[in-house]
């Protein structure tokens, strides 16, 4: 049997809604649905899961299956399609299923099964999650994109995952060797803020020294300044305790730590946000494209399925900026948040994630 929590199962729930629709409806900055109904004509969904040949699902009154060689393996009625996914939604929203946890839907996996879909989502490649055939009503060429589905059903999904790779390195100096064990015996919910701040207050001092090297690359790649923003971000977000991307960058704006001037921290978190949303992975060596190049999906709560279209790039940042936060990852698991010694000099390490408020 096939099991997933409600965010997994909300992908297949985009997937069989795109597909019943033949469109995405364009949303704005707060998710809203634009003004005239502007949507994104869908002409197929393609799909390559694992051990299987690639299908294309094309859309229309009749949504028709054919395989690499154009040869028809089924022929449904799209109203069964829309049907099925009004049915999942109705279940994944359903008090039954009112958890983090994974869950079974026997009645969906046969019509899975029907629709020769062995998964709740095909394998990604990075930030793609699922692969459409679009037309351009500005152009009248079709072309088929990456996007990257996001749900707000269920728990709050992350943009950025906590790793070995987000580690940031502090150098602190000003402390005495006997302050060092004093300030790691601190020990609460709250200790890593604590810390920072009985550091701070014995006079020490941080300044960024370094993270790992790939993702430092890439941040660089957004911005030649970004490792520090990022540096000076993380330490308002565990120093004073704020949380959502807006407020620690307006206190970037107001404090101005690198004499940037106004605007510019907002705007360099903004294409921050964007790329780890649609390309970039801490981890491995980024080429400064979007992998998920058609744009961002995402189940509204009440079950709208609305897309940001590449070419709506503003209101796609706007969104990420007003409605994302950093979350605190496993100070044991990422082993952050305490002093330690190399050599001569004392390190301290701040890691983070990224998710949606």
């Amino acid at each position: 049997m096939i099991s997933g929590n409600r965010g997994e199962w909300s992908e297949l729930y985009a997937f069989l809604k795109v597909l019943g629709d033949g469109k995405i409806l364009s949303a704005d900055a707060n998710l809203n649905i634009l003004p005239g109904s502007p949507f994104i004509p869908v002409v197929s969904a393609i799909r390559k899961e694992k051990n299987r040949e690639q299908l294309s699902y094309l859309t229309g009154p009749t949504i028709t299956i054919t395989n690499n060689n154009d040869t028809t393996l089924l022929e449904i009625d799209s109203s069964e399609v829309t049907e099925k996914a009004d049915a999942l939604y109705s279940k994944i929203i359903g008090a039954e299923f009112n958890s983090s946890g994974a869950f079974e839907l026997p009645d969906i996996e046969a019509f899975m099964d029907k629709l020769l879909l062995s998964s709740l989502k095909a394998p990604s490649t990075s930030k793609t999650d699922i692969t459409l055939q679009i037309h351009d009503r500005h152009t009248g060429a079709d072309s088929v994109c990456g996007w990257s589905i996001k749900s707000e059903i269920g728990s709050s999904p992350t943009i950025l995952n906590a790793s070995a790779a987000t580690n940031i390195v502090y150098q602190v100096t000003g402390l005495e060797a006997d302050e060092i064990n004093q300030i790691n015996s601190i020990k609460s919910q709250a200790k890593v803020r604590q810390r920072i701040q009985a550091i701070m207050a014995a006079g020490g001092h941080f300044v960024f020294l370094k993270g790992r090297d790939t993702f430092i690359r890439n941040l660089k790649l957004i911005d030649s300044l970004f490792p520090q923003i990022l540096s000076e971000a993380l330490m308002i977000r565990y120093g004073e305790g704020l949380t959502t991307i807006q407020d620690i960058v307006n206190m970037l704006e107001e404090r101005d730590p690198l004499s940037l001037g106004s605007g510019m921290y907002e705007f360099k978190f903004k294409k921050f946000l964007s790329s780890i949303a649609l390309g970039m992975v801490p981890g491995t060596n980024w080429n400064g494209r979007d992998d998920a190049n058609g744009g961002y999906i995402v189940v509204r709560k009440d079950g709208k399925v609305v897309a940001f279209h590449i070419y709506n790039r503003d209101s796609f940042e706007d969104y990420l900026f007003n409605h994302t936060k950093f979350d605190t990852p496993s100070t044991s698991r990422h082993h952050f948040g305490e002093l330690y010694q190399v050599d001569d000099m004392v390190l301290f390490d701040l890691n983070f994630q990224i998710r949606f408020i």
